[in-house]
């Protein structure tokens, strides 16, 4: 589930970058780059990969899929069409700012009900 997302404007007012934060086993944050099609993907323990060819359409899918997971692994994880490399690791620091956002949201949502 998308429970943070935030767009990062260039000057002229178009989409720089999104990123998001998700409540999900594997995925823990994207970074998506519009201009270059470019998806960064950090995933639970941290590491953090970037994959090619991600059409703003197909990104829109992703953040609509119902299992984020399940969405990458059948459609994007080591598919010829969108290249991948290894990025950088998250620190431990990093990965927990990421789960407490998760937890506030889900606080949030119980405050609600």
């Amino acid at each position: 589930m998308l429970v943070n997302r935030k767009e990062i404007l260039n000057e002229d007012g178009s989409i720089g970058y999104i990123e998001s934060v998700f409540k999900s086993k594997n995925i823990l944050k994207t970074t998506y780059f519009p201009d270059s099609q470019r998806l960064y993907i950090a995933f639970s323990r941290g590491d953090t990969y970037s994959y090619g060819n991600v059409s703003p359409n197909f990104y829109q899918e992703f953040e609509n899929a119902e299992s984020h997971g399940k969405f990458f692994y059948s459609k994007i994880n080591k598919k010829p069409q969108y290249p991948y490399r290894k990025e950088y690791k998250l620190l431990p620091y990093e990965v927990e700012g990421f789960k407490e956002i998760v937890e506030n949201n889900k606080i949030e949502e119980d405050d609600e009900s």
